[in-house]
This record gives C-alpha cells, structure tokens and sequence, in this order.
C-alpha cells in the first residue's frame, strides 16, 4: 500500500460532541467519530482538520491531540485551539452536532522518558495540548508522579484552569507576563528558579521564541529535551514540503513527516521559525 493510500485511509467523519471556552481565546473541542479504523495517537501527534466544505478556507488545519477514548467502534479525540485566523473564527462558530472531517493521527510525537526518572514539562500559551496528552499518556501508565510542569501565559484570562482534572497528581507552577496570576515573568524565569534538574528530561511546546529561550537554558544545563515545532502546513503528510525546518546538521526536514517533535541534540535555533 503507498503511503497516499494509508492517508486516505485515514479520513475520518466525525461531529462535534464537545466545544466550550476554556480561556479567553482559547477553546476545547471533541470530535466523536463512529468509527475508528486508526491507531491510537501517540502524544505529540496531530490532526489536520477540514475547516469548511467548501473552498474558503481551502486548506485544512493542524491540530495537536490533547485527548484520545475509544468508545466501542469509535473514538473521541480531543483538540485544543486559540482563535487567531479566519480557520479559527469559522470554527469558533461551530455548534454541537456540527460535522467535521479530518486526517490522523499525522506525524512523529514524543518518546516517552525512562521509567523511573524526573520530567519537565514546559508549555506557553496553546502549546499545552500536547503535553496535556502526554500527561495523560502518563497517567495511564502509573508514572504521572514522575512529572512537573510550568506553565506560562500572557495574562490569567489566557490561562487554561488546570483545576479541572487536566494535570491529576502532576506538580504544577504557573507564570503571567504581566503578574495578574502566578509568577510574574516568562516560563524560562520558573525553570532558571527550578534545582538544577539534573537526570530531568524536558517537553517542551509553545511560541518559538520561548522555545529558544528553553532550548539556550537547556543547553546550559545540559538537560535532554524534546520539542514540538509549530510551522504552517497545507498537507500535514510530507507531500508538499511547506513546512521544511532546517536541522543543526544543515540538512532540511518536514515538521508534520519528521516532527513535530524533535530531540533538541537535533535542532539549532534557527530550527524554530517564524509562525
């Protein structure tokens, strides 16, 4: 079977069971599909979602999976997402019962840490849903005590309430850029704050530029650490290159085939670009 026959294979109809506000901006989403022909997702992975039947907005979306439940049959993904284009607008305009198409789960997601040692999450703004998966992935497996996380927003009305069962048994530490909750300051003043978390193993998913930052700290620190890059795509698949990243190696990769994640002893800084 050709790879393009796998991805068609892996179209799924679904509607929308869930979509509710979570913070300001910034909404949660459950797809319920009848049925089910894919692998569970892995945390990391991605959806790319169809926006509008039509061609307006043409191309679909990609979307990191926060949350994955089979039920019979079917299954239940769940999507996180801030509204900040005109794929977004239209979507925060869907309703209950909407119909929705999508291709998934796409790309290469995080590896798991060694059982028994330490590990970090670090996330800002919509980075979180990624890491929301692997938190849970965790959890499933009796290792969410193994975790932490710091968690960073622009203000508390951006922020997602992580009392709603989001981090069980996860310690958590959150920051605002302008003090209104939390620390006052950036995600990178909490880890400088943290011991100097030798044997930990970062996660980290936000805005590239606080990627950058986590990444020159890490790298100080010599601490292992995996990324999940963001980039405009239009195939989510590998096929139309759009969203080439450059390795420290020199050579190119597609952040939707080869990533989204990627060990940091792969990456540069100017891996993480402009979005």
């Amino acid at each position: 079977m050709c790879h393009q026959e796998r991805v068609q294979s892996a179209l799924t109809e679904a509607i929308v069971s869930l979509h509710e506000p979570v913070a300001a901006g910034m909404r949660q989403m459950v797809l319920s599909s009848s049925v089910w022909r894919g692998d569970d997702p892995y945390p990391g992975q991605f959806i790319m979602l169809r926006v509008a039947e039509d061609s307006d907005p043409l191309l679909a979306r990609p979307f990191g999976i926060s949350g994955f439940q089979r039920k019979g049959e079917g299954a239940d993904v769940e999507i996180m997402y801030r509204v900040v284009g005109r794929g977004t607008r239209v979507m925060e305009r869907w309703r209950s019962g909407q119909s929705a198409t999508f291709l998934g789960p796409l790309g290469r997601g995080f590896i798991l840490p060694p059982e028994g040692t330490s590990s970090l999450l670090v996330a800002g703004g919509a980075g979180l849903p990624p890491l929301l998966a692997l938190a849970r992935k965790m959890q499933a497996l009796g290792r969410v005590g193994e975790l932490s996380l710091i968690y960073g927003e622009a203000s508390s009305d951006r922020l997602v309430d992580l009392g709603r069962d989001l981090f069980p048994g996860v310690e958590t530490a959150t920051c605002t850029e302008d003090g209104s909750c939390g620390t006052r300051g950036l995600v990178t003043g909490l880890l400088e704050a943290k011991d100097n978390g030798e044997g930990s193993h970062l996660f980290v998913c936000g805005p590239n530029p606080m990627m950058k930052a986590v990444m020159d700290l890490a790298a100080h620190r010599c601490l292992s650490a995996q990324y999940s890059l963001e980039a405009r795509m239009a195939c989510g698949f590998g096929v139309c290159s759009g969203c080439a990243a450059q390795l420290a190696s020199g050579d190119y990769v597609r952040v939707c085939r080869e990533g989204p994640v990627f060990n940091g002893s792969e990456l540069a800084l100017h891996s993480f670009g402009e979005v």
